[in-house]
């Protein structure tokens, strides 16, 4: 009985749990790329459109600014794998990540942080196409900053924010078809970002 009189001033003085739920809606933005074997083709870049889902909580609130704790599921995107303007391929890129980010509550929300994202590339040749497997799943650490604004509301807030987004490490190596998926994966990403506060 004791603890649970304990336990009860220990449970008021902790501060309610903030938290967001959101869609990102986004432009992924690649990089044209030569494959080093074969016939050296220039690979145009590929630049799919995605959306994703996002979830997080405050561990950390000063009122003015706040440190987030953040988890997202990105569908797979497919875009066009081409080269000389003629259509080669697909390639699928579908990622999960989790991360931290500091959030501003000015008059314009701001936001920056990191995260670690586990991509995975899938890709398919229009024709039968020897050589082996291009499929690749890498993990990156990627740099995201967002600005926007919020509706205060008393028991939910709606949010709207863009976002850019870029991987603080970059693969460029094409010896393999592999390589060549991964070199191609997306280098940055912009998007827009919205859902509620509670």
């Amino acid at each position: 009985m004791r603890t649970k009189l304990l336990l009860v001033p220990l449970l008021v003085a902790l501060p309610v749990m903030a938290g967001e739920l959101g869609l990102l809606l986004d432009k992924q933005i690649g990089k044209a790329q030569v494959a080093e074997f074969g016939a050296n083709q220039k690979f145009d870049a590929v630049s799919p459109t995605g959306l994703g889902i996002r979830g997080g909580f405050d561990v950390l609130d000063l009122k003015v600014a706040a440190l987030q704790l953040n988890a997202t599921w990105h569908n797979k995107t497919t875009g066009d794998l081409s080269y000389g303007g003629t259509k080669f391929g697909e390639l699928d890129n579908q990622y999960w990540a989790a991360g931290a980010m500091v959030n501003w509550k000015l008059l314009v929300n701001v936001g920056a942080g990191v995260e670690y994202r586990s991509e995975k590339l899938t890709w398919r040749s229009t024709n039968a196409f020897p050589g082996g497997n291009g499929d690749a799943t890498q993990g990156r650490t990627w740099a995201r900053v967002n600005i926007g604004f919020s509706i205060p509301t008393p028991v939910v807030s709606p949010f709207f924010a863009l976002e850019v987004a870029a991987p603080l490490s970059k693969k460029d190596t094409t010896t393999s078809y592999h390589d060549l998926s991964e070199a191609l994966a997306p280098q940055v990403q912009i998007g827009v970002y919205g859902g509620i506060r509670f």
